[in-house]
């Protein structure tokens, strides 16, 4: 399997914490996020605050990290870089 960049596995899910200069740039990105999850039809476990954000991937139905992970996790890749 071949893990987006920035995501690590940790106890059987894929994870990555995101990093914000504020509470408000978190929440955006959790909105943004929240978008991409409905899109996929695949929602994350996402934990907030101020400056940071952890998205946490697991594909519950499977019991593991699957294809459907490994995308939603380039997706939300991608809008970091857009």
């Amino acid at each position: 399997m071949d893990i987006p960049e920035g995501w690590t596995v940790v106890e059987e899910r894929l994870m990555r914490e995101f990093e914000f200069d504020n509470f408000s740039s978190a929440k955006r990105f959790v909105d943004v996020i929240s978008v991409l999850a409905e899109e996929a039809n695949h929602h994350p476990e996402i934990h907030f605050g101020w400056g940071y954000a952890v998205v946490e991937l697991f594909t519950h139905d499977e019991g593991r990290i699957t294809q459907k992970d490994i995308d939603l996790a380039r997706s939300i890749n991608a809008s970091m870089e857009a």
